[in-house]
């Protein structure tokens, strides 16, 4: 890694290592700062700035974006998609992991959570949420402005952390390109979760236009999540074509079991039937919307409009078996991502780890649990 006043958290001890699930999850905790090593330190920021005297303005960034900043990467989520980086290494590499490959899966994995950090900030504000990982949300604590603009920084930063990475020109220049499609998906997945309300739409439409949203706006950043592990291990245009889609895929199973844990207030009970409520895309509608006659799905609209009082919803739900409906969905579309992905692994002559397989294999189950 290039020397830098931005201070990787994980280090790691010469010699070569192959990285198994225990390395990856020991590599990923270990961290005294989590994410937040990832911002800038002070000497950085006069470059940043420009600025003849960049202690005009100390004081005021400090209080507009770098302890917001500080306070939005505080909080530990589940890192599914840091670990995807690492795994998607391991399974195309051919070779034991050296030190620098760990260093920088590491620094990838970081910067694609702090990607997935923005994104939640300013997700919370389109969504009227209070509450994000058992905290207040960023706006909630800042004010709207402060977090739009932090949540909008955590955007471009990655793009400077980019740079830090030892890869030849034309891989960075791949993973640039990649990194502004994935930006460009997941601000059009918003776009469609934004503006389809989706009781509004003719019920044969309502599960094709929720998993559109789905693969955009969470699959394409565990898409872009599995390209960098690829491009670490120095894999084949067609091998990273299989990856993005493998990531993609296994984006949208994700958002299914996160849709069942809102729909059963698994995760932050606070949040429970929040797509339901805003008409947002979710599997929840999906499902509904794609087994049940038209009066059925008629009643089930009825008894959404009714929340906050869940009776009608959970009357409805227990009498069509909802919940375990959605869960047995997203299982079936989990286990096919996998089938898929080793059918298109088998016919490269790309040799792959079996190993890495069983440990994606592995995080799929951790999601269901995680989140359904």
């Amino acid at each position: 890694m290039k020397n830098s006043s931005l201070s990787l958290s994980n280090e790691v001890s010469a010699g070569r290592i192959l990285l198994d699930r225990a390395k990856i999850q020991e590599h990923w905790n270990t961290g005294r700062e989590g994410l937040g090593s990832m911002l800038p330190a002070n000497e950085r920021m006069a470059e940043l700035l420009g600025l003849d005297d960049p202690s005009i303005v100390q004081d005021v960034l400090r209080n507009a974006l770098i302890d917001p900043l500080a306070e939005s990467t505080s909080t530990r989520g589940k890192r599914i998609r840091g670990q995807l980086v690492t795994l998607g290494y391991r399974l195309v590499s051919d070779t034991p992991a050296s030190v620098l490959a760990t260093k920088q899966c590491g620094w990838c994995a970081a910067i694609v959570e702090l990607i997935h950090t923005g994104s939640l900030v300013i997700d919370d504000i389109e969504d009227g949420s209070s509450v994000r990982r058992g905290r207040p949300a960023l706006h909630i604590q800042f004010g709207v402005p402060i977090a739009v603009n932090t949540g909008n920084w955590l955007y471009f930063w990655p793009f400077e952390l980019l740079r830090e990475i030892e890869l030849p020109a034309e891989k960075i220049f791949y993973i640039y390109e990649h990194c502004h499609r994935t930006l460009l998906r997941a601000h059009f997945g918003q776009a469609v979760d934004l503006g389809a309300r989706v009781e509004s739409l003719p019920q044969c439409r309502v599960a094709a236009v929720c998993l559109a949203s789905m693969k955009l706006k969470t699959g394409a950043l565990m898409g872009f999540a599995s390209i960098l592990g690829g491009a670490i291990a120095g894999a084949s245009p067609d091998v990273l074509s299989i990856l993005d889609e493998f990531g993609r895929e296994l984006g949208v199973s994700l958002q299914m079991f996160d849709d069942l844990g809102n729909l059963i207030g698994k995760c932050e009970p606070a949040k429970r039937y929040e797509d339901l409520r805003l008409s947002r895309p979710s599997w929840v509608w999906a499902c509904a919307a794609d087994n049940s006659t038209f009066r059925a799905y008629e009643e089930f609209c009825t008894a959404v409009r009714s929340l906050p009082d869940a009776h009608e919803l959970e009357v409805w739900s227990a009498a069509h078996n909802l919940v375990e409906r959605v869960r047995t969905c997203a299982h079936g579309y989990l286990d096919a991502v996998f089938r898929q992905l080793k059918e298109r692994l088998d016919g490269t002559n790309v040799r792959w780890s079996r190993r890495a397989f069983e440990d994606l294999r592995e995080l799929g189950e951790e999601i269901t649990v995680a989140y359904g």
